[in-house]
Order: C-alpha cells, then sequence, then structure tokens
C-alpha cells in the first residue's frame, strides 16, 4: 500500500517538473523579447530623441551686489570696513501660463519590434508679472544688473523640429542652445532687452515648439496660474505624473486632455528656491504631468 502510494507521489512530481519546462522554457522567450524590445526603442529613442519634458519659461536676471562687512584687525584691535561683491540671480516664474499642444504619432519599427514617436506641435504663451526693483526692498542702490533672458528646459533639444522666436513684449527674440540654468538640464534661452525696474511690469510672451520624442511627453506647470492641452490621434493614452487631467476624452481616433494648477496646488516658487538654494531640485522637477503614448499589447508578449 505504502510503495503504490509512494509511486503515485513519484509520478505526480514527474509530471509537475515535466510541465515547468515548457512554462520555464516560454518565460525565458519572453524575457529576452522583452529585452530585445527594450534595447530597440532605447536604439531607436538614442538615434532621434527621448521622452520629452518641458519647463518653463522662467525669467533669470543675473546681478552683482555690493556687500559691506565690517571687521577687526588682529594686531591693532581697529576695526575696518571691507568692501566685496557678491553674484546671484533672481529668478521669476510666469503670473500666467498656457500650452496648446497637437500631437502626431508614428512607429518606427526594428525586425518584429515597434516604437511610438510623437511629434508636438505647442503654443506657449503667457504673462510675467515683475515687482517694482525687481522685489528688492532694502539696498536697492547697491546692486548691478546685468541682461535678463528668459530660459526654457528641453529635456533631450535633439528633437526641437523648428526654429524658435519669442514674441516679448511686442518684440521678436531668436532663441540660441542651452538654457544657462544648471538646475533646468538642456533646453534654450534668449537674451531680452533692457527692461526698467523702477516701476511694475507686466511682459505678455508667446513662441511656437515643435517637438518630437519617444513614448512620454511631460510638462512642468510653472505658471501662477497654469492650463495645458493636449489633443492627439493616438487612442490609448496613460496619463501620468502628479495631476490627472480635469477634462479629458477619448475616442478611437485620439484624445484630448485639459490640466489647470495654480501655486496652491504645485507650491512650485517654494520648490524652486530650494532648488536655488543647493538642495535637491527632485521635488521642482517632478512637479509634472503629461502622457505615456503606451501601445495596449507588446509584440514581445506574443509567442
Amino acid at each position: 500500500m505504502n510503495r503504490s502510494l509512494t509511486l503515485k507521489l513519484g509520478a505526480i512530481a514527474l509530471l509537475i517538473v515535466l510541465l515547468l519546462i515548457p512554462l520555464l522554457m516560454i518565460d525565458g522567450m519572453i524575457q529576452d523579447r522583452q529585452q530585445l524590445r527594450d534595447g530597440v526603442l532605447e536604439d531607436i529613442a538614442r538615434s532621434s530623441s527621448y521622452s520629452q519634458q518641458l519647463t518653463g519659461p522662467i525669467m533669470v536676471v543675473p546681478f552683482r551686489k555690493v556687500v559691506r562687512t565690517w571687521k577687526t584687525n588682529e594686531k591693532t584691535n581697529q576695526r575696518y570696513l571691507e568692501i566685496g561683491e557678491q553674484r546671484g540671480r533672481l529668478y521669476f516664474l510666469p503670473e500666467r501660463f498656457e500650452l496648446d499642444g497637437k500631437v502626431q504619432t508614428e512607429l518606427r519599427s526594428r525586425g518584429i519590434y515597434q516604437a511610438r514617436l510623437f511629434h508636438a506641435d505647442n503654443r506657449i504663451s503667457g504673462q510675467f508679472v515683475i515687482p517694482p526693483q525687481w522685489g528688492i526692498d532694502e539696498d536697492f542702490a547697491d546692486y548691478q544688473f546685468e541682461q535678463a533672458f528668459v530660459a526654457v528646459g528641453i529635456s533631450d533639444i535633439r528633437g526641437i523640429e523648428n526654429a524658435l522666436t519669442l514674441q516679448f513684449n511686442g518684440q521678436d527674440l531668436d532663441f540660441i542652445p542651452g538654457s544657462n540654468v544648471d538646475w533646468l538640464g538642456e533646453g534654450v534661452r534668449v537674451a531680452l532687452p533692457p527692461l526698467n525696474p523702477a516701476k511694475a511690469l507686466q511682459l505678455p510672451f508667446g513662441f511656437d515648439l515643435r517637438l518630437q520624442g519617444t513614448g512620454q511627453l511631460q510638462v512642468t506647470p510653472v505658471g501662477k496660474t497654469s492650463e495645458v492641452k493636449l489633443a492627439a490621434n493616438w487612442p490609448h493614452p496613460s496619463f501620468i505624473g502628479n495631476y490627472l487631467p480635469t477634462r479629458r476624452e477619448i475616442g478611437e481616433s485620439g484624445f484630448t486632455a485639459q490640466w489647470q494648477t495654480s501655486f496652491f496646488s504645485t507650491n512650485l516658487e517654494e520648490a524652486m528656491s530650494t532648488c536655488v538654494n543647493g538642495a535637491r531640485c527632485e521635488e521642482f522637477n517632478g512637479r509634472s504631468f503629461g502622457v505615456s503614448f503606451i501601445d495596449p499589447v507588446d509584440q514581445y508578449l506574443k509567442s
């Protein structure tokens, strides 16, 4: 009796092992295809452009300030005034920020593997509101201001598909490569004409940005009030980031989505101050939202 039971249990265990072999082979095939798919995506993105994150525009005002420090002579024990110079920058986020984007997607193939690229035709507009004397209440006469500029962070500038011109307070100004702001990373900037800081300034701006990327498009809502609208011909969007759309419509021909935020919800000024003062910038860079252009079924799952 015991011998018969042992044989039956042994046969069952053998069958389980035999059934696991093809399952392990299938799992290995899926992992191999996933690695190949990821490699193809990386290769296509490397030769075109990676996922995109747009941060800005931000107005930057470099300055030099006279610093007066009283010190004591160690030998004579007499006090004396030492005059030095301190360099710094003032940063201003827009009062209002709007982005209206029309997105078209396309497939790039390598064998059975595909990567989805997007081309976003964006209109970006808004307004800076600058307080009198750049918001400096004390010792304003000790400041000397250098040429201000507007910087826009673009995570992969290879994806820029048009010449960039900023319409700023009634003037057309050309962007040049490089954000010149370390914590923004890659991007573009444009030098501004002389501004009179004696009184408050209201400075409208706008520019067109055609941007190519792979996989994801994210936007940082830099305005005191921000409104972002995206429309695309892709019917399977995945909305990502810290904020979901306030409105969205998804159909067979694509989707439309709209986000609205304010400084009350983003607290972006405090996050930027923390970043500017040399602390970690992940909090500022992470307050973004957008869309991932995903495929509902990946090729590597086919076996």
